[in-house]
């Protein structure tokens, strides 16, 4: 398992939960291909994430299921990815 670390978050004051997600998602995109199922899915889940926090101010009903909505159809792209790599992973020990 492969796991980013990074000392941007912890230098100076605490950045903005959305500054951080965007630092996230950054991170991820330098660490990993997008043509990786799982990595195309984190990244969905970190947008979602970023989308329904930058709501959480405004109190906007409908933009927070909106965004909920988003979020939902994320958790069900990185459940099939994890499958997909799971099927990939079997399929090789198979032949090997």
């Amino acid at each position: 398992m492969k796991t980013i670390t990074s000392t941007v978050l912890a230098e100076g004051s605490p950045a903005e939960p959305v500054d951080q997600l965007n630092s996230v998602r950054r991170l991820v995109e330098e660490q990993y291909t997008c043509e990786q199922p799982l990595a195309r899915a984190a990244l969905h889940l970190i947008d979602c994430a970023r989308d329904i926090v930058a709501q959480l101010p405004g109190g906007d009903l409908d933009a927070a299921r909106e965004a909920l909505g988003s979020a939902r159809a994320a958790v069900v792209s990185a459940t099939c990815a994890v499958g997909l790599v799971r099927d990939m992973r079997t399929t090789r020990a198979e032949q090997a």
